[in-house]
């Protein structure tokens, strides 16, 4: 059945790995040796071993004592669907095996899948499964047909005809094979209980191990008769009708869970009456019925392991924008306070929440208005509410111009795909199939990516239970840097109506601009509704804005107490009501003024009572704007960086040409750009009066920074996945964060209560974290500092951890020789495997349940180590070997004595060591070098 050799990709070596292939009569060979499909080789020795012990009724008595248990209307449907022999059986077995075949092909054609009773499936591979299952059944060809009463006592007549029925629409396809193929399961789950059976001498014990199992074989005939019953009926009303429902499908899996445990409790029962020798038969025989059954068990997860690891090979392939992701690492977490914009907030709730809202909310306002932090605010109401209700934040892009990709729409639908399916069930899977069809697809035009990666993986869900409703939250349109990419966004989200799979809605902000009021205004008012900042009473707003500046002088005022260290300090009402009105009324609509008063007045280089003076003594100096009363104090104040007038009057210069070429210009400038068009370095452009960023000293030779910091030995280091942070961690109990470019420390995390033996990022850089000799791992947030979790339960130190490649799941190791997976939001243990020891280097691979260590390959789901590890690093890897750095095998830098440890990192040219002095140094290279 082969075909020419060929070079296979990742995926077709995978899947030709595992596969089986169609068998005539030989043996599969058995999951217990070395190769990689399930056998009836256990099977077959188990029977011929002791078939000559067999007390076992003739073939015809358990089949007709089955057969009582039935109705008279089900026995009637199978009486002619059993065959007598075993050359009709094998007939039957060949066109049951095309017909699954060919529902495989149509399946493959229209990349069907189903979420049935709770899970989602892809019909392709359940038709995939029954074409092994029919093959394990072909395998033991005249055996079974002599000895074996379950190949004889099936109705394969009436399976070849579920399987030959023309089923053209995805429900009733999906319904035929998932009962299809759990029958079959079942049935083989049956066959190893009959080959034990066989076994044992008459006893009371085997009596009711007998009746045991008559039940279950009774619960896969009943299930077969309802389906061949439809069959069986009128074409027309067979149309209408699938062979099982949701409910029949689960009811059949419980019954059989629940007869099965009954059967398998029987079972360890029957060697209780037996003499030595029998019941030394009776054990050996039990113990291979339970390889068998495990066998069986792991042969039907590997199809859904090898489903789970290509979808996310294909996932992984679609490009996103980690800036643009709400609550991501490198967008400031700033939201309303908890007593502003109530009612505007609670408005859009009420939109969210109300079953028969419109489609999509466009809240639009002027610059400045807070449209961003109204948006943060409530993609976390959403985040908080999809815990508990069915409500929850599908997907988020925040637009900012002028920074990379979140100014363009390149990768908005890819981002917001990325999301989505983490949260909507079943559409892994549908996106998956889009883009192993179509691996450009990202690359092509925004209609093409819409329609395929959104709009019909939409359409082609199937939840059969209630799902909740997901909000798509947009901040900041109208930065989209092209008008006809805002334009076609609005166009291709106006046929969100169209999608009655899954209740999607989009909430949607921006600034009130031509293209996107044109936009909307061709759109059906049936579909969104919109809401003007400026429709806001006045009253409203500066009320808000006086909470918001109260709250923040607050902060200023206990900032600056506990910084003083002569004088006298700020009394509590500081700076007073009067002071707060007349801020709240100068800054009205806009919550930005409000925010650059704040921080003008709270910046630590000057003291708050003199900036409070200064920015007061401007409210009364003539008719001045609002802008001019805001920004004309920080200006000023700019002067004082200079007491030379010359000084002045140059700084005047550059900041006028600097500043208002910039606001001349429709769009922003790269620096390199502007230092061109302005003839000017880029050094002068970016003065120091604008970026006051740490200086670290010009170093000759490799060595770019040492860190100092730590008061023991640096243990590990770690970079974030964006290189804007490295992480330390070290004999002093502490972790520390700093930034790689000017050296500073950013954050000091203390919590531990031992040493801190390791530290790791998730991906998206929004969790740092650190296993501890105190027996704990926690969680931190690397922007605030804050601890977020503390894990606990492990017995002895924790030497490493990992987070997996989506951030949820969270890796442990320790010496207490196990190793664990936690829930990174609720702190919970999820699974843990034990007596792995000398676990000290883990990462995550495409399945969350499977990790590479230095041990080996851990499958977390079965339990299981395999010792043979895939090799971790490449030829072009970067590695310390004794006293060098090496690229592969070539030589990159020699070290001294005082440089050589075992803890470091490696980003793109740059290499940190952390030492043993409590110091982190970086060193950069030219790959270039042969040798330094």
């Amino acid at each position: 059945m082969g075909g020419p050799s060929t070079k296979l990709g990742f995926r077709q070596r995978i899947r030709e790995r595992f596969k089986s292939d169609r068998y005539a009569s030989s043996p599969l060979p058995s999951l217990s040796l070395p190769a990689d499909t399930v056998s009836t080789t256990t099977t077959q020795s188990f029977t011929s071993r002791h078939q000559s012990n067999s007390n076992l009724p003739a073939n015809d008595d358990i089949l007709s004592r089955t057969l009582q248990h039935l109705s008279n209307d089900e026995r009637t449907t199978l009486r002619d669907q059993f065959l007598s022999n075993s050359q009709d059986i094998d007939v039957a077995l060949d066109d049951a095996w095309t017909a699954a075949k060919e529902k495989q092909r149509c399946c493959i054609e229209k990349r069907w899948t189903f979420t049935f009773g709770g899970r989602s499936i892809i019909l392709k591979d359940e038709a995939e499964k029954i074409v092994r299952w029919l093959d394990r059944f072909k395998a033991v060809g005249d055996i079974a047909a002599n000895a074996d009463p379950v190949h004889t006592g099936l109705p394969w007549a009436g399976i070849r005809l579920l399987l030959e029925a023309a089923t053209s629409e995805r429900n009733q396809m999906a319904a035929l094979l998932a009962g299809c193929e759990t029958s079959l399961y079942m049935a083989n789950r049956l066959k190893a209980y009959m080959d034990f059976l066989r076994t044992l001498p008459t006893t009371l014990t085997r009596t009711n191990f007998e009746t045991a199992v008559i039940e279950l074989y009774a619960h896969i005939l009943r299930f077969l008769a309802r389906a061949i019953a439809v069959y069986q009926d009128s074409i027309i009303h067979r149309a209408f009708m699938a062979f099982w429902t949701t409910s029949d499908f689960q009811s059949f899996e419980t019954d059989c869970d629940r007869t099965g445990l009954r059967v398998e409790i029987e079972a360890n029962n029957c060697d209780r009456t037996l003499s030595a020798q029998d019941r030394e038969h009776a054990t050996q025989g039990r113990q291979e019925l339970q390889k068998v059954l495990k066998e069986l068990e792991q042969y039907r997860k590997m199809q859904g392991s090898l489903d789970r690891i290509e979808t996310k090979i294909d996932l992984a392939k679609l490009p996103y924008v980690t800036g643009a992701i709400f609550n991501s690492y490198q967008e400031a977490y700033v939201t309303c306070h908890p007593n502003t914009r109530v009612d505007l907030l609670q408005q859009i709730q009420n939109w969210a929440q109300q079953p028969y809202s419109k489609n999509i909310f466009w809240l639009n306002g002027d610059a400045g208005t807070g449209k961003s932090t109204i948006s943060r605010t409530f993609a976390g109401w959403l985040t908080d509410q999809g815990r508990v209700e069915a409500i929850d934040l599908g997907a988020s892009f925040f637009f900012k111009r002028g920074e990379a990709d979140r100014g363009s729409a390149i990768k908005f639908f890819p981002t917001l795909i990325r999301q989505l399916v983490l949260k909507i069930p079943g559409l892994n899977t549908l996106t998956a199939e889009v883009i192993s069809s179509d691996p450009l697809l990202c690359d092509k035009s925004l209609g093409e990516q819409f329609d395929k990666l959104i709009y019909a993986p939409l359409k082609q869900l199937n939840l059969t239970r209630n799902s909740s409703t997901f909000v798509v939250v947009v901040d900041a349109l109208d930065e989209c840097e092209k008008e006809e990419d805002i334009k076609a966004i609005l166009q291709l989200w106006s046929r969100l109506p169209k999608i009655t799979t899954v209740n999607i809605r989009l909430f949607l902000t921006s600034r009130p601009e031509l293209p996107i009021r044109l936009g909307f205004k061709d759109m059906s008012a049936d579909i969104y509704q919109d809401l003007l900042l400026r429709d806001i009473p006045l009253n409203t707003v500066q009320r808000d804005i006086w909470v918001f500046l109260k709250d923040e002088f607050s902060r200023i005022r206990r900032w600056y107490n506990a910084e003083l260290r002569s004088g006298t300090p700020l009394h509590d009402k500081w700076p007073g009501d009067t002071v707060l009105q007349t801020f709240a009324k100068m800054a009205v609509p806009l919550f930005i003024v409000g925010a650059t008063i704040c921080r003008f007045i709270g910046d630590p280089d000057w003291d708050v009572t003199e900036q409070l003076e200064t920015l007061l003594k401007f409210q009364g100096t003539g008719q001045m704007s609002q802008m001019e009363q805001t920004y004309l104090p920080v200006l000023k104040q700019l002067s004082r960086l200079s007491s030379d007038p010359r000084g002045q009057e140059r700084l005047y210069a550059e900041f006028r040409m600097i500043v208002g070429s910039i606001v001349l210009l429709a769009s922003p400038l790269l620096m390199s750009s502007l230092a061109v068009l302005l003839d000017m370095r880029q050094q002068t452009i970016i003065p120091g009066w604008i970026r006051r960023c740490p200086t670290t000293p010009t170093i000759w030779g490799p060595e770019l920074q040492k860190l100092e910091g730590h008061t023991g030995w640096v243990i590990a280091v770690a970079f974030s996945q964006d290189g804007s942070l490295l992480a330390s961690d070290s004999g002093d109990r502490t972790v520390r964060l700093w930034n790689p470019t000017t050296g500073q420390e950013v954050q000091k995390l203390e919590g531990h209560t031992d040493w801190v033996s390791a530290v790791a990022f998730s991906q998206d850089g929004s969790l740092l974290a650190s296993a501890s000799g105190d027996r704990t791992v926690r969680l931190w947030n690397p922007i605030t500092g804050q601890e977020v979790q503390k894990l606990e339960g492990h017995t002895d130190t924790v030497s490493v951890v990992a987070f997996s490649q989506d951030g949820s799941l969270l890796a442990s190791a320790s010496d207490d020789q196990t190793v664990r997976l936690w829930n990174p939001t609720t702190g919970q243990e999820v699974q843990r495997l034990e007596g792995i020891p000398d676990v000290d280097i883990i990462s995550p691979t495409y399945d969350d349940m499977i990790w590479s260590t230095n041990r080996g390959i851990l499958n977390m789901d079965e339990g299981s180590l395999f010792p043979q590890a895939p090799q971790l690093g490449t030829n072009d890897s970067t590695t310390l070997i004794h006293d060098w750095i090496r690229r592969g095998t070539r030589k990159l830098l020699w070290l001294p004595h005082e440089y050589r440890t075992h803890t470091m990192s490696f980003r793109d040219n740059t290499f940190v060591i952390g030492r043993n002095s409590g110091q982190v140094t970086f060193i950069g290279f030219d790959d270039s070098w042969e040798t330094v």
